[in-house]
């Protein structure tokens, strides 16, 4: 599954050319509203914050609509995700982390999160979740029938409304893993933060997991304790 999602990767870095050469204004604004469906709703919202650390309560159709948004963003299923991520809040900035770039490197932490091995326990509650294990078995089933549908509408469609946003987000989302560890600990970065939706207010996360407002210019935190109620 790791190579699959590589590749998909790679292709949602290319779309940046098709962007470039024939994309107009409006496809732009469009990329933008499904960067933040994907990246802001899909990743923060979905996989890390909610998935991850089960900071805030939501109804269950709109943890599995959002479930879906990060789908799209080819990051891969959310037990493969949460599970990494929580071993790395476990060993964060040590050689156990699966992703220090202090020990692994920054271009393999940038590129190749997706390889690494995590033990399943650390998703569990995911796992006993059908709708969560059904998501990890069609994952690749339900990516093609979204491409498809964004194909029957307009072929360029694939590009600015799945391959360039899940670009962004999986670019923008690596870029934190890759440099805001530095030195042994996490960092707050803030432009990056504001181009990750709040999700780069590093420190300030790994100090306070469950905080949902990291900064006041974050906007997931913001999105999260406007609408949903936060766990204590």
């Amino acid at each position: 599954m790791a190579k699959s999602i590589f590749t998909l990767q790679i292709i949602a870095y290319i779309s940046v050319i098709p962007m470039l050469l024939y994309a107009s204004w409006h496809h732009y604004l469009i990329a933008i509203l499904f960067y933040f469906l994907f990246g802001c709703l899909g990743m923060i919202l979905g996989y890390h914050r909610l998935h991850s650390h089960r900071s805030f309560e939501t109804p269950s159709w709109f943890e599995k609509l959002i479930t879906l948004f990060a789908t799209m963003s080819l990051t891969g299923p959310a037990i493969d995700w949460v599970a990494i991520h929580r071993a790395h809040h476990k060993w964060h900035d040590t050689e156990k982390d699966p992703h220090s770039p202090d020990h692994m490197g920054r271009f393999r932490v940038h590129f190749m999160t997706m390889f690494s091995e995590v033990s399943p326990k650390f998703a569990m509650d995911l796992i006993r979740t059908p709708f969560y294990m059904w998501q990890r078995k069609y994952y690749f089933y339900i990516i093609a029938a979204y491409a498809a549908i964004l194909y029957l509408i307009d072929p360029l469609a694939v590009v600015y409304a799945w391959l360039f946003p899940a670009f962004l987000t999986v670019f923008l989302g690596t870029l934190i893993l890759s440099t805001s560890h530095r030195e042994g600990k996490a960092h707050d970065d803030f432009l990056l933060g504001i181009l990750t939706w709040g999700d780069a207010f590093h420190h300030t996360h790994h100090e306070k997991p469950m905080q949902n407002r990291l900064h006041k210019y974050d906007i997931s935190g913001w999105i999260i304790e406007t609408f949903f109620k936060v766990k204590a």
